[in-house]
């Protein structure tokens, strides 16, 4: 849900942007400002285009998945930056991304825009907040 406001507030932001202009030049009357039926149109013309983008990525949401679940058969380490979601076993595999939620039993780790949910079921997390991470586990 994090991903749809953030997106919806830059989608907010740059119709703001674009009607900027528009808006200031008609409350103001400058003799500088230009404001005619081009630029209406073409202001019109990209808020329309706005707000059809606005509601493809609202109806979307991202990704729309749930999150994959996970159960830590190892601790939590640190590692370099990027993302994997690597088989090493039959059962178990290396998930390696960075931290967007922290809770004291379990924690989300994001692997290239999917989320994947990690019970710690006893295992330490020294890793902190939007921080690379890896673990070993188990997907349930």
């Amino acid at each position: 849900m994090r991903r749809r406001t953030t997106l919806f507030v830059a989608w907010a932001l740059l119709v703001l942007l674009v009607n900027l202009p528009l808006v200031h030049g008609t409350l103001t009357d400058e003799p500088g400002t230009v404001v005619g039926p081009g630029v209406v149109v073409l202001t019109v013309g990209v808020d329309v285009l706005l707000v059809i983008a606005g509601l493809l990525l609202w109806r979307r949401g991202g990704t729309g998945r749930p999150p994959l679940e996970a159960v830590a058969v190892e601790d939590v380490r640190r590692c370099p930056p990027g993302s994997a979601l690597e088989r090493i076993a039959v059962e178990t595999y290396l998930i390696r991304g960075e931290i967007t939620e922290i809770e004291p039993d379990r924690l989300v780790i994001d692997v290239g825009g999917r989320s994947v949910l990690v019970h710690l079921d006893g295992h330490r997390n020294p890793v902190g907040y939007q921080q690379p991470a890896q673990v070993v586990a188990r997907l349930v």
